[in-house]
């Protein structure tokens, strides 16, 4: 096991970004988040985890390397949970949503919005999201002395209507920082992932997990989707394979599902451990 005591979350207040911050503070590590937002992305009072995070407002599609070099160099390692999965905000308004028609009544509403005021949400693209600035983020790490631990979120399986160009990046961006001397690269492959706190997601895992149900029944042979996709992962599984991914030097390429589900089993072993040596002594 490494010695791991500060982390930077380069998207910290995103949507799987928010539970690596929460599930590393239990962990007992100084946490820096980079977002456009800072913690102005949470409405209403922080949760107490969120207090003890460093919320830094940090636009790295602007940032110089000069910039982003004093944050990776702070840290002992890094993850890169920033990305889109349409390269449009349609999906983003969707998700966030508490129900399917209120869903859809949104995306409606901003679909015949006037175009001319339309922000930089619509504007980024699955290169630049995806790949360019994880592979900025990691370049400057690189240089660090000692190999620092960098994880990617990455992605697996596939989905109706999602790009075969959003794949492509991912893999893109997973090989150019393989190849970067000075890191451990770890590719974390969840597929669908859902969370309590956005209920479009438990209804979209429903759906996957009924699809996957159904498919089982006919003999597996599914059109569109793929086997992995209908299998979603809770955004607190992802995050406790990831921060226990950072801290055991023995991990590291790609991790697909059935590894993330031993990583977090075994952060919750040890978290049990932890707590019950806290008690003891």
């Amino acid at each position: 096991m490494t010695s791991i005591k500060r982390l930077l979350v380069c998207g910290g207040t995103g949507f799987l970004g928010r539970k690596i911050c929460e599930t590393a503070v239990a962990h007992g590590l100084q946490v820096t988040s980079l977002s456009r937002s800072g913690s102005g992305a949470f409405k209403g009072p922080l949760p107490l985890w969120a207090e003890k995070v460093k919320f830094e407002r940090f636009d790295i599609m602007q940032a110089s390397p000069s910039d982003i070099r004093p944050l990776t160099d702070w840290a002992d390692a890094v993850v890169y949970s920033l990305g889109i999965l349409l390269e449009s905000n349609y999906y983003k308004t969707f998700v966030s949503s508490s129900n399917p028609f209120e869903g859809a009544s949104r995306v409606i509403q901003k679909w015949n919005r006037n175009p001319l005021k339309h922000g930089i949400e619509d504007q980024v693209t699955y290169e630049n999201m995806n790949r360019d600035l994880a592979i900025k983020v990691a370049n400057e790490a690189s240089k660090s002395d000692g190999v620092k631990p960098f994880v990617y979120i990455s992605a697996a399986g596939g989905l109706p209507l999602i790009p075969r160009a959003y794949f492509k990046t991912k893999e893109q961006a997973e090989m150019a920082i393989g190849q970067m001397p000075g890191l451990r690269g770890i590719f974390l492959r969840p597929g669908f992932m859902f969370d309590p706190s956005r209920p479009m997601t438990m209804y979209m895992a429903l759906g996957l997990k009924t699809v996957g149900s159904v498919n089982s029944l006919l003999g597996g042979n599914a059109p569109l989707i793929s086997h992995k996709a209908m299998k979603p992962i809770t955004t607190s599984v992802v995050a406790a394979a990831a921060v226990q991914a950072l801290a055991d030097e023995n991990v590291s390429g790609v991790i697909d599902r059935e590894s993330l589900m031993k990583l977090a089993t075994e952060a919750s072993r040890m978290e049990a451990s932890r707590m019950e040596e806290s008690r003891t002594t």
